[in-house]
Parts: C-alpha cells; structure tokens; sequence
C-alpha cells in the first residue's frame, strides 16, 4: 500500500512540476507595431524591434518577415506571400533584462534595405513579422506574430531605447 501511496505522490508532484513551473518557462517577447524608416549608410532602411520580457534568456531565435497580398480564386481568396529579405534573420541569443546593461541587449532591432514602400501599392496588403525563439532553462518554443496591416505603419524616427516599442518622430 505505501509503494502504490509513494507512486501516486511521485506522479502528483512530478504533473504540478510540469504545471506551475515549467509551462510557465516560455519566451515573452513585445514587438511594436511601428516600422522605423531611416537613413543609414547611404541606403533607405526599415527597421522593425522586439524586446525579450522573459525574466531568462531566449537562444535560437528565428525572424521571418513576409509580404502578404490577396489573389482571388474561384471560390474566395488566398494569400499570396513573398520573403522579405532580413539583414539577419537568425539570432543565437538574445540576453534578458538585466540593471547591470547598459546597452539594452534585450531589446533588439533588425532591419531590411528593401523598398518597403514602393512594393506596397495596395490597401489590401500586409506585412508579417513571425519570430520564434526558445527559452533558456525549459527549451520551449514559441511564436509571436506581428502584422502591418497599412504603410500608415512606417514612419521616419528612432526607436527609443530598453523596454521602449515606440518611435521617437
């Protein structure tokens, strides 16, 4: 009876293990729902930022960016995508938030030189962010999705610094 007793305990703590403690091991990250259009080395740049929120780090992080257009079929309408090319779509790790950084490495930007604006022609369009990033001690992914529904969405200014999602204009 005790062996049945101490199995039934094991199991109960090791499903609350599982419960409280390591579904909640997931990455948190905010991205903004601005696109920052600057000049930067000569070129038109769009740049697009995420902040890790996760009280641990994120490692093998993934970053698709794809335009998105409405074509019309028979019986409705699908979505046409097209990748947009990323001046780096992968990051190894990304630090979480710490007193001690001064340079704010938990909160990221990743930028495209491609002619954003002059692609998007129609009200139809849109633009998806897709990341996903693993977290640190659980090893759990998940994805975050942002989408840019209108160039209404691009704007000439910096993002501020740290936790900060907003442009300064």
């Amino acid at each position: 009876m005790n062996f049945i007793l101490s199995i039934a305990a094991g199991l109960l703590s090791s499903y609350l293990f599982l419960v409280f403690f390591l579904l909640n091991k997931k990455p948190k990250i905010l991205i903004s729902n601005q696109i920052s259009r600057i000049r930067f080395n000569g070129e038109q740049n769009y740049l697009f930022k995420f902040v890790n929120l996760t009280n641990s780090e994120i490692f093998d992080v993934h970053i698709e960016l794809t335009f998105y257009k409405p074509v019309g079929t028979f019986n409705g309408s699908n979505l046409q995508g097209r990748d947009i090319k990323l001046k780096d779509n992968f990051i190894a790790y990304v630090p979480r938030e710490r007193d001690t950084d001064q340079f704010s490495l938990h909160a990221v930007r990743i930028r495209t030189i491609e002619p954003l604006e002059e692609t998007w022609l129609d009200e139809s369009s849109f633009i998806r962010l897709t990341i996903i990033a693993k977290h640190a001690l659980s090893g759990f992914n998940k994805v975050f999705v942002q989408d840019y529904p209108s160039k209404d969405r691009i704007s000439s200014g910096k993002f501020l610094s740290g936790n900060s999602v907003e442009l300064k204009v």
